[in-house]
């Protein structure tokens, strides 16, 4: 009898050292994105491991233990080899979290970054209910959806060059419920919209890269629209036409909100300064102290 139990526990032992479980296809696929320098790759293999297995954070700690099936661990094994060979993680999932909310993303769109959040946190600060706020070049959408999370009684215009982002967007709004106050235009940056029209708020996340750092950037974000991430030779070619064009359509008192490149934050605060002279100008900084947002506030 003792021979038995002790044969019994022998092999369940051998049995879930050959399991595949969700830790080790976990911890696997952590040492191969770490083989290819992934930042946070711990963090990049549980979210591809959770959305092969549709878990949430919660369920996915509590099922580490468990044993995955075959069609289970061959998708597991699927999502890691498409971030090994370059694809970035939100293009795989096709979900990006910005400023607390969820978003679709594709290829063709640019990536949501945390950086980028404080163009909404600055937008939300001049605390312009009831006004009318065009967000330029809006991509997937994320900012203007952010914006209109936290501020209900105003209406937003998303502007965007490429159709195939505007069809992104309009999903995202769908799925957010803002339909009746966001409105969705095709346009090259402010050119579609007529003389006289006057915004309160003009809200960007322009291509602002310089042609000559752009060809040398990481495979994987060069997979980004070219169209939202190329500024031009000086990365300020957008950054112009967008200062032009807003000059003549902010309404009194209202203000434009844009991205820049800290390289050349310098050269595109003198451009704002030039471009749209009757307004008070302010660099701002991200949290990392490096220059981020430039806001243009017209004078009364």
């Amino acid at each position: 009898m003792a021979s038995l139990i002790g044969n019994n526990k022998l092999s369940l032992k051998n049995q879930e050292f050959k399991d595949q479980t969700i830790r080790s296809l976990w911890l696997k696929g952590v040492d191969q994105l770490k083989k290819y320098s992934i930042t946070d790759s711990a963090l990049e293999c549980e979210l591809l491991v959770r959305s092969a297995l549709g878990y949430t954070k919660s369920e996915f700690y509590s099922h580490l233990p468990d044993t995955v099936n075959e069609h289970e661990m061959i998708l597991i094994n699927q999502l890691i080899q498409r971030r090994l060979i370059g694809e970035p993680t939100p293009y795989i999932l096709g979900t990006k979290e910005f400023y607390g909310i969820d978003f679709n993303v594709s290829k063709d769109v640019l990536i949501p970054r945390p950086e980028t959040e404080l163009l909404v946190d600055l937008a939300l600060a001049q605390n312009k209910e009831g006004c009318l706020i065009a967000d330029i070049g809006t991509g997937s959408g994320c900012i203007a959806v952010s914006i209109a999370s936290h501020l209900p009684n105003l209406k937003i215009i998303a502007v965007d060059k490429s159709i195939d982002a505007l069809r992104m967007a309009r999903k995202n709004i769908m799925m957010h419920d803002m339909m009746d106050r966001i409105d969705l235009v095709n346009s090259d940056l402010l050119t579609a919209f007529k003389p006289g029209l006057k915004f309160d708020l003009i809200v960007s996340n322009p291509p602002y890269v310089p042609k000559d750092i752009y060809e040398t950037l990481d495979k994987e974000i060069q997979l980004e629209p070219t169209i939202a991430l190329n500024g031009g030779t000086d990365g300020l070619d957008i950054i112009r036409c967008l200062l032009q064009q807003a000059n003549t359509m902010l309404s009194d008192g209202g203000s434009l909100l844009f991205e820049v490149f800290s390289d050349n934050s310098n050269e595109a605060f003198r451009l704002t300064s030039e471009l749209i002279p009757m307004s008070r100008v302010t660099m701002h900084s991200d949290l990392l102290g490096l220059p981020r947002v430039i806001e243009a506030q017209k004078v009364l």
